[in-house]
């Protein structure tokens, strides 16, 4: 993975259940057969603690919903799932996972540890009374997540499932769209203003921009321009943002 700045955090989520019950010998199972992870540590009060990689994770079964309505309200957000908020709404408990550095006095990188959370909750989302994974600002449907995941296998970044893409119409009903996730790897988040486009180019477009400042560890600079063919060249500038709090980077794509 690429050198990105060094953070002391966690990364964390909630695999959203239809019961209180957990497999979680079917969830070893998954892990091995997937990502060749083995844990041998032994669950106790629904909960366990084990090392991946250069990280510790954990895993804890709550055995209720996630409170005041958190996850419904945040499956309205993802705008590929269109049903999301009545089915989360159908959640009875919730599994939670954190990938975090296993000494208190070492960083870890965010792009590795992101992995790893995204192998464990794939495993996880393959149990059979799973619905989908909340990671504020939105919920992930579950076969939707599994099928990213997979880009792991072929040493290409989830984009889709690491960070959030976003969109409105503005008060002219043109399309707006936004990255929530960026930060997170010490990136700045992405807006793109006032277009012409549809929601999937939006989408798609969110995705590739995000997945080439990842994936290339790449620092875009007020006044600059990016572009995917040799003739595009998009303006790029850093202002204070609309659709969030702090700056953001806006990139004029389809402004015609």
């Amino acid at each position: 993975m690429a050198n990105t700045e060094k953070q002391k955090k966690a990364m964390v989520g909630f695999v959203l259940l239809t019961d209180a019950n957990f497999d979680w010998p079917r969830f070893r199972h998954n892990l091995k057969e997937d990502w060749d992870i083995s844990f041998s540590d032994e669950v106790k009060d629904g909960a366990v603690v084990f090392p991946v990689e250069d990280y510790n994770c954990a895993c804890s079964l709550l055995p209720t919903p996630v409170p005041n309505g958190e996850a419904e309200a945040c499956a309205k957000n993802n705008v590929l799932w269109g049903e999301g908020a009545e089915i989360v709404a159908k959640h009875a408990a919730h599994v939670m996972i954190a990938v975090m550095n296993n000494d208190e006095e070492e960083y870890y990188d965010p792009v590795d540890a992101k992995l790893v959370f995204c192998k464990l909750a794939s495993s996880m989302l393959k149990l059979k009374n799973t619905i989908g994974i909340y990671c504020n600002p939105t919920v992930f449907e579950k076969n939707f997540y599994i099928e990213v995941a997979e880009h792991i296998k072929k040493d290409e970044l989830p984009v889709p499932i690491m960070l959030h893409a976003g969109m409105y119409l503005n008060n002219e009903n043109r399309l707006c769209g936004f990255t929530y996730g960026l930060r997170a790897f010490g990136k700045e988040e992405i807006e793109v203003l006032n277009t012409t486009a549809q929601p999937p180019q939006m989408f798609n477009f969110l995705m590739a921009i995000s997945d080439y400042i990842l994936n290339g560890d790449v620092t875009l600079k007020d006044g600059e321009t990016v572009g995917f063919t040799e003739d595009q060249h998009l303006p790029v500038t850093l202002s204070k943002a609309v659709s969030f709090d702090g700056n953001s980077l806006k990139i004029g794509f389809m402004n015609g």
